[in-house]
């Protein structure tokens, strides 16, 4: 039987196999090309171990190995992000090629100096957030309603050194509402245990979020106060006094917790949130920034897989709470192809 390029016209034969070589010449050279590309490790500062930082940074260390051809990424543990900060700072080695855990209001607290830094530090820029956490005030003390209530109560809080459970929220309390309170720093769990023992009017609770949907996971400690079964009076900071905060030198965001989101709050609840972030020196490589933006854009969705704070991270929420300034150039260009920066 003839050949189909013998039955075919002569031109329209050739014309054939010179697009047959040309694909094959195509293909050769995007694999030499894929041959050439040298594996590239980037370093993450993470957080204590078992903390949903830890993990998340750790699934991020994973979804590098199975979903990118070359990035690599190696997660490790730290004593938190104060310390991430400071390594970057002390060796500049590492600008280049390490990614570390940080937040915007602690960041805003490194730039001016201020506790618990003891000099101003540059600020990183975000490749994106792994989580967003809200924090507000409860009570048993349903005569408690806002500022002009609590001066002189007696305010369980996270441990002095802790941003989102500790220093933020005094700050609120004191630059926001104008209130002087005796403050316990006790740790978010000791804290839920002093106001349930009558050793604490007020105390720090909170979960993180979700900003696309609304969706809300407690955080144990006050997943715990809820399970009592206590009536529980939760303290609305208000947007007001969270911009009032903010010129103070403290970088959060206002946002409001839905009704219902909380067993027993029927009403919505205004105060603000902060995140735990990946980010990077100034200096950090355009293209690898890029990469790694993109790789996490892409496989959002898998870092529920590894926590359920995972479940909480969306492709929006990825920038919330920052400006388009304080985002990597290279992170920016992966979320505007992405259509989640316009």
């Amino acid at each position: 039987m003839p050949s189909i390029t013998r039955r075919l016209p002569m031109r329209c034969a050739r014309a054939i196999v010179r697009t047959a070589l040309a694909g094959l010449a195509l293909g050769l050279a995007v694999s030499a090309s894929s041959a050439q590309q040298k594996e590239v490790t980037v370093s993450v500062l993470s957080a204590p171990f078992g903390t949903a930082t830890y993990v998340l940074c750790s699934a991020l260390e994973q979804i590098s190995k199975k979903e990118h051809p070359w990035l690599r990424v190696v997660a490790s543990e730290t004593p938190g992000f104060v310390f991430n900060l400071k390594k970057l700072d002390v060796e500049p080695a590492l600008r280049k090629t390490t990614v570390i855990g940080s937040g915007p209001a602690l960041i805003g607290l490194a730039t001016q100096g201020q506790k618990p830094f003891d000099k101003k530090y540059a600020a990183p820029k975000l490749i994106g957030n792994i989580n967003i956490v809200a924090v507000w005030l409860a009570s048993l003390d349903d005569k408690l309603k806002g500022g002009a209530d609590v001066g002189g109560k007696r305010l369980a809080l996270g441990k002095s050194a802790q941003i989102n459970w500790a220093v933020l929220p005094r700050a609120v309390v004191e630059n926001g509402w104008g209130a002087k309170t005796n403050v316990q720093y006790l740790g978010p769990k000791p804290a839920i245990a002093a106001l349930l023992d009558g050793k604490a009017d007020l105390a720090i609770v909170g979960g993180y979020v979700n900003p696309s949907n609304g969706n809300l996971a407690l955080a144990p400690p006050t997943l715990e106060l809820v399970a009592t079964g206590r009536k529980l009076n939760h303290l609305s900071f208000g947007t007001e006094a969270v911009k009032k905060t903010v010129p103070k030198g403290y970088r959060i965001t206002p946002y409001t917790v839905k009704a219902g989101s909380v067993q027993g709050l029927g009403r919505s609840l205004e105060t603000f949130i902060d995140t735990s972030s990946w980010t990077v020196d100034a200096s950090f490589p355009e293209d690898i920034a890029y990469e790694l933006a993109k790789l996490i854009i892409k496989n959002i969705g898998k870092f529920g897989e590894y926590h359920a704070m995972g479940k909480l991270m969306s492709a929006q929420g990825l920038v919330y709470g920052w400006d388009v300034a304080d985002i990597h150039p290279g992170a920016l260009k992966a979320y505007k192809e992405a259509g989640i920066i316009k």
